[in-house]
């Protein structure tokens, strides 16, 4: 019975490494297929952000959003919000092929940090936990390090 209760505490961080592991490698994919479908202009993608927190490239979205008085004005603005996000990044000339090495920058309990490179700059997300359901929290480009 000792030797049970001793492999099971040997065990456990191992369990909970991969857990923990398991989560990141989701959290990398949930940033990098959300902001896919942003640049796609796919409306489904209202679903994958927190739109009362959420920072995107500088601007508080999040402050505008909790002040539109009714449902279908808040619908209207994620609408033209995801339209606009793709027409600028297709302007620019951006294509989601050009961001590479998706990685977890930091991670805790409330949130995970991913990022991607590209020409252009480091892409950042920011994947948060709230309310039990799991959304993409900001957003933003940085200059490429020289």
């Amino acid at each position: 019975m000792k030797t049970i209760y001793l492999a099971a505490l040997i065990a456990t961080p191992f369990m909970l490494s991969n857990c923990k592991e398991a989560k990141q490698a989701g959290d990398i994919s949930f940033a990098k297929s959300t902001f896919e479908s942003l640049a796609r202009g796919d409306s489904a993608v209202h679903e994958k952000i927190d739109w009362a927190m959420f920072q995107s490239l500088g601007t508080n979205v999040g402050a505008e959003y909790v002040n539109i008085p009714t449902d279908q004005e808040r619908a209207d603005y994620r609408n033209a919000y995801i339209t606009q996000f793709s027409s600028a990044f297709r302007e620019q000339g951006g294509s989601v092929d050009n961001f590479t090495n998706w990685r977890v920058t930091f991670h805790d309990s409330q949130r995970t940090e991913v990022a991607a490179d590209s020409a252009g700059g480091l892409l950042k997300m920011t994947v948060t936990n709230r309310d039990d359901i799991e959304r993409v929290s900001s957003i933003g480009v940085f200059a490429a390090p020289n």
